[in-house]
């Protein structure tokens, strides 16, 4: 019983020798307020950790992002991302007719399909479905005047 008792001693001497710079992780992991949501999803993952500091351009602490914060994001419904999409994006923002443009989500993976007037237009539309709440990643399978379709997001 004495051992148990020297040894609790010991670990708490330990414990309090201890700093923060003995416990983080070195370089820190980070990231910039425009990384796409996914950017932070991913390395949570991959690095097992619950939050990750948001650093803005000039180096400084600008807040701090969170598995629930992550997970929140992608707590739509796959049809709630397409309305907003179709009904908010492409018709109201950008005012184009519903039928221009087909679009489908799965699992937050946004498919455009249709016709863009110009090449420029097409990925302004791209660009702002990729910052709806819920979307994952978009494809981009538009047909643009003169060109093929591309694709846009991260893995697609």
């Amino acid at each position: 019983m004495r051992a148990s008792v020297q040894d609790a001693m010991t670990t708490e001497v330990v414990a309090e020798d201890l700093t923060a710079r003995d416990l983080m992780t070195h370089p820190a992991v980070t990231v910039s307020p425009e990384d796409p949501v996914e950017v932070a999803a991913r390395l949570m993952y991959t690095l097992q950790v619950k939050r990750l500091p948001v650093i803005d351009p000039a180096g400084r602490l600008a807040g701090i992002i969170s598995r629930a914060d992550v997970l929140a994001v992608f707590d739509r419904s796959d049809e709630e991302i397409r309305k907003e999409v179709a009904d908010d994006v492409i018709c109201q923002e950008f005012g184009a007719a519903p039928r221009q443009f087909a679009v489908t989500v799965q699992a937050g993976v946004v498919t455009l399909e249709g016709k863009a007037e110009t090449a420029a237009l097409g990925h302004v539309i791209v660009r702002k479905v990729r910052h709806v709440q819920g979307v994952v990643a978009v494809r981009d399978r538009l047909t643009y005047p003169g060109a093929g379709a591309s694709i846009a997001g991260p893995g697609f």
